[in-house]
């Protein structure tokens, strides 16, 4: 009776197919039973038989849709995943090349004679280096072993890198040219009577000064390094972007395009 009362919906019909069945059963067997009774019988059954065939189509339905819906997601779920690959792949490819440009870069470099004497060279790749900040200290994977000490030179194909600041076995610590702790004494490759000096800035690109305010740089000017202080005469360091006279300190100010690229830098060679 519990069961009865928790399932009065299912109760009711069922009870309702029970009298239904009894009084077709009885019409058939008496042959009682007038065309209008045989046709609501008829039409009740027809009606019942419709309303679960309705609910199994549903249900037949809503199961496939499910089965086609995960097989549509299994679907994206490849494309998302082979895309993706495809993305590291190209990047690789791109990584390598440009790599291999800089290889190239340097094996025209290596043989440069900066002076009148001929340096040794040890080649090595960046391997550690700040995202946020690719113009501070970064790290190379030669040191101590390959003969790489402390204040050692840093170029690449396109010209200055840095200074070595600290070494150990299999890597060595390269503060970059465009760093604002670097001071570089310069000057213009098209007349080296011209000397000025510059240093980085916050800003990954270098500022500077000419020595004499009479100076005729101007803008596209190559800068080399004069071979006064840390780094050998020769190196270049970059191209003038802008020139601007102040006439509080009476000097000629430049800025300066690097000549290397450090945010994409990956190849370097140290002279040892």
């Amino acid at each position: 009776m519990r069961w009865i009362r928790e399932h009065k919906l299912i109760t009711g019909l069922l009870s309702l197919l029970i009298v239904m069945a009894l009084i077709f059963v009885l019409s058939v067997v008496t042959g009682t039973g007038d065309n209008s009774l045989s046709s609501f019988l008829n039409n009740g059954v027809t009606k019942i038989s419709g309303f679960f065939s309705s609910v199994g189509t549903n249900v037949r339905d809503g199961v496939s849709g499910i089965f086609a819906g995960a097989s549509k997601q299994n679907e994206i779920d490849d494309l998302e995943e082979e895309i993706a690959k495809l993305q590291r792949e190209l990047a690789q490819a791109r990584l390598e090349e440009d790599q291999l440009q800089q290889l190239q870069e340097l094996a025209g470099i290596l043989n440069y004679d900066y002076t009148s004497e001929t340096f040794n060279v040890v080649t090595a790749d960046v391997k550690l280096k700040d995202g946020s900040n690719w113009t501070g200290v970064f790290t190379i994977d030669r040191g101590k072993e390959s003969g790489i000490s402390t204040g050692k030179i840093v170029i690449s194909g396109a010209g200055l890198v840095g200074i070595v600041t600290e070494t150990g076995d299999g890597w060595a610590k390269v503060r970059p040219a465009v760093s604002e702790d670097e001071k570089i004494s310069f000057k213009l490759a098209r007349d080296g009577s011209q000397l000025g000096i510059v240093s980085g800035n916050s800003e990954g690109t270098m500022s500077g000064y000419m020595l004499d305010d009479d100076s005729t740089v101007a803008e596209g000017d190559i800068l080399i390094s004069s071979g006064m202080g840390s780094y050998p005469e020769g190196i270049e360091i970059g191209s003038v972007k802008s020139v601007k006279y102040n006439s509080d300190k009476l000097m000629r100010e430049i800025t300066v395009e690097p000549a290397v690229s450090f945010e994409s830098l990956r190849k370097v060679a140290v002279i040892i």
